[in-house]
């Protein structure tokens, strides 16, 4: 008799116990979601802490980790945040929010490759219709000169995103390196537009009408060096005036850039100019600013 009243006791106590626990689980679960709804997110982080450590990791959703690393990167706990997400994926668990929240985290890092991997992933999994990574992976792959694939995320980037002044910077300067030079006059004064003293759309400007003028002089010249008759002159004479038409378009473009950075190389395309234009005293000015 003793013997059932010692196993009945140790029955209850072992219930009891478990009961005591199961509250406790469910204790710190509530407490999280209240601390996270009041804008507490360190306690919140705290809260979520004390659940998993009281229930067994294959007790745990995938969901809940996900959802407490959001909260632990609210609580600016990006290691904390990493670490949880980690858990989630174990547990073969991802939203969207995730891998977003993720690309935050590495972008703080300054981690290029991190972020562009987790939002790569993000593509793969939930598709390109996210404005706000479509935005950012456009800058990504400008940065690393994956032009071809800025290009293609620019074209689905909404109109937002395609008028924002450091987007259209980065256009312009993928349009460059794809050698797409209508494209990037438009840019260029598409961005002056926004801002007139943006120095990559006024350098654009400055050298396309600098080199349409010296390359039409220098062409022209050799034209007539080698067929020096008054046919050849008087064609000559008619370029020449190009060549003057498009110098002055370049000139206000080049004051602007000399403001901002008075450089041996702006110094050489103003010498040039002003000596076509016989302005000795001007040619010889920016020739001295060239040593």
């Amino acid at each position: 008799m003793r013997l059932k009243q010692i196993i009945f006791l140790a029955t209850a106590l072992a219930f009891l116990a478990s009961c005591s626990t199961s509250k406790l689980i469910t204790t710190s679960k509530t407490n999280a979601v209240n601390f996270e709804n009041s804008g507490n997110f360190s306690e919140a982080m705290n809260a979520w802490s004390q659940y998993f450590m009281q229930t067994p990791v294959e007790q745990t959703a995938g969901e809940d980790f996900a959802h407490a690393a959001e909260v632990a990167f609210k609580a600016g706990n990006n290691m904390q945040a990493i670490a949880w997400f980690d858990q989630a994926r174990y547990k073969n668990y991802a939203d969207q929010a995730m891998y977003q929240t993720l690309s935050k985290i590495y972008k703080s890092e300054d981690n290029l490759s991190k972020e562009l991997s987790s939002l790569e992933t993000y593509i793969e999994m939930f598709g390109k219709d996210n404005a706000e990574v479509n935005e950012r992976l456009f800058a990504l792959y400008s940065e690393i000169g994956d032009n071809e694939k800025a290009l293609g995320y620019w074209n689905l980037m909404n109109d937002q995103g395609r008028s924002d002044k450091a987007n259209l910077v980065d256009y312009l300067l993928v349009n460059k390196a794809l050698e797409k030079d209508v494209v990037c006059d438009s840019t260029a004064t598409a961005l002056l537009k926004i801002d007139p003293e943006q120095t990559v759309a006024l350098d654009w400007l400055a050298k396309k009408y600098y080199w349409a003028g010296q390359n039409r002089y220098t062409s022209e010249m050799q034209n007539y060096e080698q067929n020096k008759t008054r046919k050849q002159y008087n064609i000559l004479l008619k370029e020449l005036d190009k060549v003057t038409a498009d110098f002055k378009k370049a000139l206000p473009y080049l004051e602007k850039l000399w403001k901002q950075n008075p450089s041996k190389e702006y110094a050489s395309y103003f010498a040039n100019i002003y000596a076509r234009f016989g302005d000795e005293q001007k040619t010889e000015y920016y020739k001295q600013k060239m040593k």
